[in-house]
């Protein structure tokens, strides 16, 4: 064992020279080996497809249509049809994206392998991440073989790992980057240097995801704030922190703004965006992995731990576990609470380690708005409402008790007396962080897929023209990410449009994006209403185009017929069909006839009397603010009936309201209740921003009365909804 120890300091001797170039060659060359190794399948089968549907074939969908098809750098044309987006909005990685875009255009067989450039870009991502996790415990004075390790584990935990399996451009490790050079500010070097890096590398991640401008962003501001406990003079302090948060924060965010607000600028995207108060983290998405064994063992026989979505996971790994238990457990729970502790704490670099690491988590479980009662206080925090996903300052977090757990458990190891006990310690802390991440990585396998539909080369022609048709029209219609409608994927529906749009080159009405601009939601959505009236976006590509479209009609199991479009597609002729789906020629005039006919058949039949009316006041009820009244039911009521009203929708808001409708016996009793969006059951579109919404319940015998109420998320007694008279039919 002795002799084990001693070979063991000598190798490690070879590394300690903190000057040395051949450190960073020999750093970088064995991370690239580990990173190969992680990535095996990857690297040797680059491109192939990490998913197989959802919002990972989505990713790559936009990445490939838009190095191959569209025709401009910043506009994504193979969605949203005839808008399009800008390419920012479609998680479309638009600094990769637009170098490869340059590329293809002077070696068009790059086209070839777009999947590989898109997965190989992660890989090395993954390898760059590492480098910065490496360099930072480097500069926390741990030793090479330690950091190099080290950098290895954290980088196969670290919480954008899952990003590996979906949401793409959110994988890249940049935070590390960050933590290194604003430990060159805190060690009192020059500012304005490592700020610019800063600002670089925040504005390289924007333009790969605004996450990355998001969390590296409250990164810099929390680093900001931990310098109100240094020693300079008050006025010399607050200017030095401005500097840092204008070079640092300010320059990117103006840089990312221009870019994404002046390049074809959407003056009514939502300022609400879902999510808030669901995507948000939890002390135990912290603290378990909810994948590893010694997860399984807790949860199924020491306590029921809470499961939640996947954004509030950020698991911190074992060893910055034991060191949070070390701090609880020990004597610095009592120093910690006197003031000098506290202000000697924070000057220091470890305490402005801790104090990052405490408050991005705070921030991730969504304090002070997750307090019930305090959930309305987002409404006044400007900006700080659009982050859907704040779960994901988590990430913070993570990097930040990493870096102040494994530096802190380093030095009590190698400060041991004990030479074998000193190594025995060494090696075990390493190979505990090693293998976790290891199995941790493993516990959740890379899935790669062939997709015959985007190889290169058209394997298997089709008998149509892309020149003779202007657009796709999907049938059931999609659209995702409006934060006002939403037809969601049905039965791959989705993913049929995206392999014959980028086959054929041509874009897709349908839209799967994020933050679309609410009146071409309303204009593309208005498809699935009743066909009493020529849609506006119809008569919008009469003028633009006189092609027909060319509908997709999946043969999928579709659950939710009310986006199916069979009233304007049903009598368009086939002109191609596989066991999948049939493909229609729509001429736009034949929505002209189809209207047409739909109000002759009206004119000539005699619609059903309402059976009752009902007036709706605003009132605040066990559910809060909301719109609501009750009608007295007999049996004139029984069956199936309709409860429609008319209602003002000038903004996201109110499409994404619900409806909610309760029946009650003489007991009193709920017999039955039907709740559900606005944005389900509209069925008409009136004058200016008026829809109809239709609301199905079936009503049983015995049932005495019926409450109706209409409401927005969150409603307070402030907001007003113009809603027509309550008509059951």
């Amino acid at each position: 064992m002795i002799t084990f120890v001693r070979m063991f300091e000598n190798i490690k001797l070879l590394f300690f020279s903190k000057s040395s170039n051949r450190q960073l060659i020999v750093a970088s060359v064995v991370l690239g080996l580990l990173t190969l190794l992680a990535f095996k399948s990857v690297i040797t089968h680059p491109n192939k497809f990490l998913v197989a549907g959802g919002d990972g074939m989505k990713n790559y969908y936009t990445f490939m249509y838009h190095v191959k098809h569209d025709s401009s750098y910043w506009h994504f044309e193979g969605m949203n049809y005839p808008f399009g987006e800008h390419i920012t909005f479609t998680d479309n990685q638009p600094l990769l994206v637009n170098i490869t875009k340059t590329i293809y255009s002077v070696f068009p067989n790059l086209g070839c392998y777009l999947p590989a450039v898109h997965n190989l870009a992660m890989v090395l991502g993954f390898w760059i991440g590492c480098f910065g996790i490496f360099l930072v415990f480097r500069k926390l004075n741990i030793d090479f073989v330690f950091s190099l390790f080290a950098a290895v584990a954290i980088g196969l935990i670290h919480p954008q790992m899952e990003r590996f399996h979906a949401h793409f451009a959110m994988f890249y490790p940049l935070l590390p980057w960050v933590f290194y050079h604003l430990i060159d500010i805190w060690r009192d070097k020059s500012f304005v240097k490592p700020s610019i890096y800063i600002a670089l590398i925040i504005t390289v991640g924007g333009l790969l995801h605004m996450y990355h401008f998001i969390t590296c962003g409250i990164l810099c501001l929390l680093a900001g704030a931990s310098l109100c406990w240094t020693k300079n003079e008050q006025n010399s302090k607050l200017a030095t922190i401005a500097s840092l948060i204008g070079i640092q924060v300010i320059v990117p965010f103006i840089v990312l703004t221009a870019i994404t607000s002046l390049i074809h600028p959407i003056a009514d995207r939502p300022n609400n965006p879902w999510g808030f108060f669901s995507y948000h983290s939890y002390p135990e998405g912290l603290l378990f992995s909810y994948r590893m064994p010694l997860f399984h063992f807790i949860n199924n026989n020491i306590i029921k731990i809470r499961d939640f979505d996947m954004e509030g996971k950020s698991y911190l790994g074992l060893i910055a576990i034991i060191f949070i238990l070390w701090m609880i457990c020990s004597n610095y729970k009592v120093w910690l609470w006197t003031y000098r502790g506290i202000n000697n704490l924070w000057q220091s670099e470890r305490g402005r380690f801790g104090f990052i690491a405490i408050v991005s988590a705070l921030i991730s479980f969504g304090l002070p708005f997750t307090i019930s009662g305090l959930e309305g206080l987002l409404e006044y925090t400007g900006p700080f409402k659009q982050f859907r996903s704040i779960g994901r300052v988590s990430w913070v977090s993570f990097y930040a008790f990493n870096f102040l757990a494994i530096p802190f458990i380093y030095n009590k190891i190698i400060h041991i007396d004990d030479v074998q006990k000193r190594w025995i310690l060494y090696v075990s802390v390493l190979g505990l962080m090693v293998s976790e991440a290891w199995f941790f990585k493993h516990e959740k396998p890379i899935n790669q897929n062939e997709i015959s539909a985007y190889d290169c080369g058209d394997i298997s022609p089709l008998p149509i023209n892309r020149n003779d048709y202007q657009a796709l029209l999907p049938d059931p219609y999609f659209s995702v990410g409006s934060e006002s409608f939403s037809w969601w994927d049905q039965g791959s529906n989705v993913s049929q449009n995206f392999e014959l749009s980028y086959r054929l080159g041509i874009p897709t009405i349908g839209g799967n994006m994020s933050r679309t601009s609410f009146s071409q939601a309303w204009i593309l959505n208005e498809l699935t209403n009743d066909p009493i009236k020529v849609p506006a976006l119809i008569n919008i590509l009469k003028e633009k185009d006189k092609r027909p479209l060319l509908v997709i009609e999946s043969k999928k199991d579709i659950h939710d017929p009310r986006s199916k479009l069979t009233h304007w597609t049903k009598d368009a002729p086939i002109v191609y069909e596989n066991t999948d789906y049939k493909l229609r020629k729509l001429a736009l005039s034949s929505f002209d006839s189809i209207v047409a006919k739909e109000l002759a058949l009206l004119a000539s039949t005699t619609m059903s009397a309402p059976i009752a009316k009902l007036s709706l006041k605003k009132t605040k009820g066990q559910e809060g603010w909301g719109y609501e009244n009750w009608i007295k039911v007999d049996s004139t009521f029984t069956g199936q009936r309709m409860v429609g009203y008319w209602i003002d929708a000038p903004n996201p808001d109110i499409v994404g309201g619900i409806t909610q409708i309760w029946l009650f016996d003489g007991n009193d009793n709920v017999t039955q209740y039907v709740g559900e969006a606005n944005r389900f059951n509209y069925t008409q579109y009136g004058e200016g921003k008026k829809m109809y919404i239709s609301t199905p319940i079936d009503i049983k015998p015995g049932v005495i009365k019926m409450v109706v109420r209409v409401s927005i998320g969150k409603q307070k007694e402030k907001h007003f909804l113009d809603i027509g008279e309550v008509v059951i039919r």
